[in-house]
């Protein structure tokens, strides 16, 4: 006869170990998928808020002291063209040129009566000089070159002033005014179509005999011709305002005003005449590299766009690399919106005259992305590559730019214009003749580089490990708290019993199984 229940001890203790796995294992899921929706979504967060801190214009941060006063070298790297055959280019024939550098000059810049408004904008005067580098310029030099030295060192280019004039006079003047301008020049034996100065005054500036004669007619005549301001007299009288991106974070560092302009008077619509852009130390934080980023380039006296090129390494750091696109050297033709820069020439080119009062356009050097044939009417320029573009490397997540080389080539249009002396038998078409190359290169030294490090990517660095090692104190808690939590079950469970019925039982009156049925 056998019972219809049997004690069976609960020793594997199954069903309390099933639960207690069950909720191990659930917390650890929980805060597994915490850890991840933190560190994913919500870490980003609260580091780009805790950068973008960092990176506004405001008294103690990173960025405002490196905008207040640069620290690594700025270099502006001239090269500028000697032209061999004046008198066969004089009667229409085509330029040879010679280049003659390059010539290392030091930026040095600094902003002074800084003075944050609407805690939105920064109001400054700003001192900017170049001063020669002797040693960089010449350590490459191959042995028994003579030493460059700008401001001894001359070289035959066009005579910028007396092109420039009878340019001018010839579409807008009266004939009157050419007349005169023709009669003064006369007086002035040295006014031709070339001209032989030293670098540093083509380069930074001279006043010119021609326009100071002129001046007496024409008062608003600006005498000094340059290619590059050289503010070395430190006398600064022009605000120029930016926003500190204090209230609004993409636009940091954007001009609102440049020199004293809202509004550049030199172009031809609003939107070109519209001061826009970063000067190019930094940028708004977080990068996209699908939208291009603008600087405002005052030897261009424009804003321009750069494109995202790709991801690159520069420095140790993680950067973007951007370039100016094609379009924004587009004719207007191709390009309407050049329309506003009198974009009326060949591609590649930007047209400077309007600012500069002298038939001076801009290209990248050897006329890169620009239209073959300007190339091909130079004798002895260097063949363009992808290396003569402008590049700049910024850090995404800061904005903060970390390399740049910006290269510019400054090019003189000469054509034939019969009321001139020296100026009637050149050709009817436009020629397009370089005067100079010039590349500024800066960015990050090595000290900034690893300040950069300890101040951005060194504490986000140090959180995520103390976030991990917390992950794991906490996952290893949770199992320890597991084991223990089961053995303590199977301790309390060791030795109980519990009434089991037999698969043969039967149910008797009312649904309950017999208490003793024998089978």
């Amino acid at each position: 006869m056998s019972c219809p229940y049997q004690w069976n001890t609960l020793e594997d203790s199954a069903k309390p170990r099933a639960k207690c796995f069950f909720c191990c294992q659930t917390f650890f899921s929980v805060f597994s998928i915490f850890m991840i929706v933190f560190t994913v979504v919500l870490f980003p967060i609260i580091f780009q808020d805790l950068v973008n801190s960092q990176v506004v214009l405001t008294n103690g941060t990173l960025s405002f002291d490196q905008w207040l006063a640069p620290t690594p070298a700025i270099f502006k790297i001239v090269t500028v063209y000697n032209v061999t055959n004046q008198a066969n280019v004089t009667a229409g024939g085509q330029p040879i040129l010679e280049p003659i550098g390059p010539y290392y000059f030091r930026e040095y810049r600094e902003r002074v009566n800084v003075e944050e408004v609407y805690d939105q904008e920064l109001w400054f005067g700003e001192k900017k000089w170049y001063e020669f580098d002797y040693n960089t310029t010449n350590n490459n030099r191959t042995n028994g070159s003579a030493p460059l030295d700008p401001v001894k060192d001359l070289f035959t280019t066009f005579n910028l002033a007396y092109v420039g004039v009878a340019y001018n006079l010839t579409i807008s003047g009266t004939k009157a005014q050419i007349a005169g301008a023709v009669a003064m020049a006369k007086l002035e034996h040295e006014q031709t179509l070339f001209m032989t100065r030293s670098v540093n005054d083509v380069v930074f500036g001279y006043t010119d005999k021609f326009l100071t004669i002129l001046k007496v007619a024409m008062p608003d005549l600006n005498d000094r011709v340059q290619l590059c301001a050289n503010m070395s007299e430190r006398d600064i009288n022009s605000i120029s305002k930016i926003r500190t991106g204090r209230k609004n974070i993409s636009q940091l560092g954007e001009y609102t005003a440049w020199q004293g302009y809202k509004k550049l008077p030199y172009w031809k619509t609003d939107e070109a005449a519209t001061i826009n852009g970063t000067e190019g130390l930094f940028f708004a934080p977080n990068l996209d590299k699908t939208k291009s980023i603008t600087t405002f380039v005052d030897d261009l006296f424009r804003a321009n766009p750069l494109e995202f090129v790709k991801e690159d390494v520069t420095l140790t750091l993680p950067t973007y690399k951007y370039k100016i696109p094609k379009y924004v050297m587009m004719n207007a033709t191709n390009n309407p919106l050049n329309d506003g820069f009198y974009a009326y020439g060949p591609d590649g080119l930007m047209n400077l005259t309007a600012a500069v009062m002298a038939p001076v356009f801009a290209s990248k050097p050897s006329f890169l992305d620009a239209e073959p044939w300007l190339q091909d009417e130079i004798t002895g320029l260097a063949p363009a590559d992808e290396t003569m573009d402008t590049n700049l490397w910024v850090e995404p997540v800061t904005g903060a730019l970390v390399k740049a080389k910006k290269q510019l080539q400054a090019n003189m249009m000469i054509m034939k214009l019969p009321m001139f002396p020296h100026l009637g038998d050149l050709r009817e078409s436009p020629r397009f003749v370089p005067i100079s190359n010039i590349v500024e290169t800066g960015g990050m030294d090595e000290d900034l580089v690893n300040t950069f490090k300890a101040k951005v990517f060194k504490p986000k660095q140090q959180f995520i490990i103390v976030l991990w090692v917390l992950f794991g104190l906490c996952c290893l808690i949770a199992g320890v708290f597991g084991y223990l939590n089961c053995r303590h079950i199977r301790k309390n469970q060791k030795g109980s019993t519990l009434l089991i019925p037999n698969e043969g039982s039967k149910l008797g009156p009312g649904g309950k199984r017999d208490s003793y049925k024998g089978v």
